[in-house]
């Protein structure tokens, strides 16, 4: 795929993920769904990131990361099951809704404690490593994620034994309502330094800006297999998840469709790239909002799973004791 087609696609991917988004927070509000975290906001970072990436690569994600599962491959349909829990969904409706996974796409599944997910990230990178296998491992997390003891094994780690692991902080200002300047005094991308390994900052609200610095950094891994540490600054444009009111700790300093919208901003961009115009614009989110409706009332009506699912995937095959209880449970 030629750059140029590369970066349509990604515009693309995000117009579909803020499409996906607001139509799952709508649909919470009206009752038909229970929980969700949002991703308005973070669209840009995380595409331009994946669009570095080769499908071989493996990402430990966050709740936060559906734009990059969107662009690896991952259909909306499977997002939508996961957060409905339903019959089709991967986890069977055992799950929190938002804790997704694809084995297919070399996605892990999420953990709710956050930056559980980093020291994960490195054994596999070490495995990698020791495999001698191609490929790195992405560990995606949020800016309070770096005040955990987890974020710290997992930087010294990567570190002591150079594993091809890169770490993504999606800074989007806020750990919940704790603003960032509450909770750290470094810059986070200057943590790197404390453990001996290369730090990089980047504005995660433009596309093309996170695109660039993430082929960078993931071109020079495949080489020395060094890890890295990359702080993508943003901004939730939502509350944290749909039981929060972000109203009542903050004013929204980005608002939808506005000049730092990063859907804006990169709609700003390829216009002037001469690689989208306003009617090539408005096509591609009506065609996004097409989809996104059919998909989500076809979704809707898949049934939930049977109760006597919760019998299988505890051992490889039913031993007595699960027999009898399902019998009882029948």
């Amino acid at each position: 795929m030629e750059e140029k087609e590369k970066i349509l696609e990604g515009y693309k991917k995000m117009v579909l993920s803020r499409t996906l988004d607001e139509k799952i927070v709508m649909t919470q509000r009206q009752g038909r769904v229970g929980f969700y975290t949002p991703t308005m906001g973070q669209e840009a970072l995380q595409i331009g990131l994946s669009m570095a990436l080769e499908p071989y690569d493996i990402v430990y994600e966050y709740y936060r990361d559906v734009p990059m599962m969107l662009h690896r491959g991952v259909e909306p349909e499977k997002i939508i099951d996961q957060i409905m829990g339903n019959s089709a969904d991967n986890e069977k409706g055992r799950q929190m809704p938002s804790h997704y996974s694809s084995k297919e796409h070399n996605f892990m599944s999420i953990q709710s404690p956050v930056a559980t997910n980093l020291p994960p990230a490195v054994g596999a990178a070490y495995a990698l490593k020791y495999r001698k296998k191609e490929g790195i491992v992405v560990a995606s997390f949020g800016d309070g994620s770096t005040s955990t003891p987890d974020f710290h094994a997992a930087m010294n780690l990567a570190a002591v034994f150079e594993v091809p692991v890169l770490f993504l902080c999606e800074n989007n200002k806020w750990a919940i309502s704790l603003p960032v300047e509450k909770q750290t005094k470094a810059e986070i991308w200057k943590k790197a330094e404390g453990y001996g390994m290369r730090g990089v900052k980047v504005d995660g609200n433009n596309l093309l800006d996170m695109y660039k610095v993430a082929k960078e950094e993931v071109d020079r891994m495949r080489k020395d297999g060094k890890p890295v540490l990359i702080e993508a600054v943003s901004y939730r444009m939502g509350p944290h998840s749909t039981s929060d009111d972000p109203s009542k700790y903050r004013t929204n300093e980005i608002p939808k469709n506005s000049e730092k919208d990063p859907i804006v901003v990169a709609e700003n961009e390829l216009k002037k790239m001469e690689l989208l115009t306003d009617e090539q614009i408005a096509a591609i989110k009506t065609e996004a909002k097409l989809r996104i409706d059919r998909v989500f009332d076809e979704r809707e009506k898949i049934p939930p799973p049977k109760p006597d699912s919760l019998f299988e995937d505890v051992y490889e095959k039913l031993n007595w004791v699960l027999e009898e209880e399902r019998r009882d449970f029948l």
